[in-house]
C-alpha cells in the first residue's frame, strides 16, 4: 500500500496477457498489498491510471493508443502540453508527472515514460518507471488512491514478462524499504 488519503492507496497490477499476469504474480508473491489482476486495465480502473508512454508523450501506440481511444484525442495533448512545460521539454525514463484525464471514473493518469522515443528497451527502463510511478502517487497521496498499472515495456519495449515483472517487483521492493526507513 502507499501512502494516500487514510493512509492508503493501493496498486493494481492488470495486463491482459495471462503469461505476464503469471510473472507478475510470481515476482509479486511476496507484497499481497498488491493486487495482480488478468483483464482489461480501462473496464477496472478506477481513480488513477499508469501510462507507459514514452519521453515526448506520443501515445499512438501499444496501450496507450487504446488510451486514446477510451480517453480521446485530448489526452495526448494534456500529456504532450505538461512534458513541454519541464524545463528539459520531455519527460525522461525514470520520472513521472500527473494529469487529469476529464473522465469522473479515472479522473487522473500518472506518466512515467519507459522509453524516450518508442523502441526496445532493458528491464532497468521498467525499474526505474515503476519507482517514478510509486513516487508520484506517494506526493499526490491527496488525490491518488488507487493506481492500476499495466505491465511496463512488455508491448513496443520488447522486455520479456518475466524480465519486466521481475524489474517492477524490485522497484516496488526496494521503494518500499525505502518508505519505512529500512533502506538506502
Amino acid at each position: 500500500m502507499l501512502g494516500g488519503v487514510g493512509g492508503t492507496v493501493r496498486l493494481y497490477l492488470v495486463d491482459d496477457h495471462p503469461d505476464l499476469i503469471e510473472a507478475l504474480r510470481h515476482a509479486f508473491a511476496a507484497f499481497p498489498e498488491v493486487s495482480v489482476t488478468c483483464g482489461n486495465i480501462l473496464a477496472v480502473a478506477e481513480n488513477t491510471l499508469v501510462s507507459p508512454a514514452n519521453s515526448r508523450g506520443y501515445m499512438d501506440g501499444g496501450i496507450d493508443r487504446r488510451y486514446l481511444d477510451f480517453f480521446g484525442q485530448r489526452l495526448q495533448q494534456t500529456v504532450q502540453e505538461a512534458i513541454q512545460r519541464r524545463p528539459e521539454g520531455l519527460l525522461p525514463v525514470g520520472a513521472a508527472l500527473i494529469v487529469a484525464t476529464g473522465s469522473p471514473r479515472i479522473p487522473y493518469l500518472i506518466v512515467a515514460p519507459t522509453m524516450t522515443e518508442p523502441e526496445r528497451i532493458e528491464a532497468d527502463h521498467c525499474y526505474r518507471a515503476m519507482r517514478a510511478i510509486l513516487r508520484i502517487a506517494e506526493q499526490h497521496a491527496e488525490i491518488v488512491e488507487g493506481v492500476y498499472c499495466p505491465g511496463l515495456g512488455t508491448g513496443v519495449g520488447g522486455v520479456s514478462f518475466s524480465d519486466a515483472a521481475r524489474a517492477m517487483a524490485e522497484a516496488y521492493a526496494n521503494w518500499k524499504v525505502k518508505r519505512t526507513g529500512g533502506g538506502r
